[in-house]
């Protein structure tokens, strides 16, 4: 008869704060693929080597201008000296002109400011700009979002999908992170039978395997499924040694 009562045994609470107590950081670094970094946790942290943007650009489609040139009280129709598409750099603004922008494009030298194209109306080669717009107007400046040598991403963050894209928007392509756990798992007992095979008499399907190994994938475990393990007290010491070997 077990002589313990309920004031020996350890708590829930107790018991994880003792294996919490227990455990030991892996300390080994791997390098990963960017796109293959999902869920790893961040070894190394990164500075941005480059600007985001790299130069002033357009955040909208329409007309690049000196703001200047612009009439404050009426339209100002201006020539249309060039056409920047994004991907590609025009020439520097010649007096007196608009130069036709899209949104992404760099804003070519001479011009301080974009005017949306809903606020213009073609006229041929030229364009009317129906309302004058302040220097600086709808221009993201080169490194607004992101300045050489900022800061990115810190060491020990669980890499999420907005992560490995702020790391591509940088030019990252290769992560350090850290070796993920390993986990052994096994399930004793002589009634656990593997699903698609037939059931005997006192037997049951093995839903705990697919439960804990599935759980321990998600939690970004390496897992290690020793399988069934009979009631067996030399079969059950010798899975326990070969997990204690092979896992964390």
């Amino acid at each position: 008869m077990n002589s313990k009562t309920a004031k020996d045994l350890l708590s829930v609470d107790d018991a994880l704060d003792h294996m919490l107590r227990a455990a030991r950081p892996v300390a080994e670094i791997e390098h990963v693929l960017a796109s293959a970094a999902l869920g790893r946790v961040l070894a190394e942290s990164q500075v941005s080597a480059i600007a985001v943007p790299p130069l002033d650009n357009s955040a909208m489609d329409g007309y690049a201008v000196r703001a200047a040139e612009l009439n404050a009280l009426g339209d100002t129709r201006l020539p249309v000296s060039q056409r920047i598409a994004a991907g590609s750099v025009g020439e520097p603004l010649a007096v007196g002109t608009a130069a036709r922008i899209f949104t992404g494009a760099p804003v070519p030298s001479g011009a301080d400011a974009i005017v949306m194209q809903e606020l213009t109306s073609a006229d041929g080669d030229a364009v009317v700009i129906h309302k004058a717009v302040a220097p600086g107007t709808s221009i993201r400046r080169a490194g607004e979002d992101i300045a050489v040598g900022a800061p990115v991403l810190s060491a020990g963050t669980r890499l999420a999908a907005q992560h490995l894209g702020l790391a591509a928007s940088i030019g990252i392509n290769k992560l350090a992170v850290y070796r993920k756990p390993r986990v052994a798992t096994f399930f004793t007992g002589d009634e656990l039978v593997t699903p698609g095979e037939p059931l005997g008499p006192g037997q049951i399907y093995n839903s705990n395997r697919y439960t804990l190994n599935a759980l321990l994938q998600a939690l970004g475990c390496e897992v290690l499924d020793l399988g069934a393990v009979p009631d067996d007290l030399e079969a059950t010491v010798a899975v326990l040694d070969e997990a204690a070997k092979r896992a964390d």
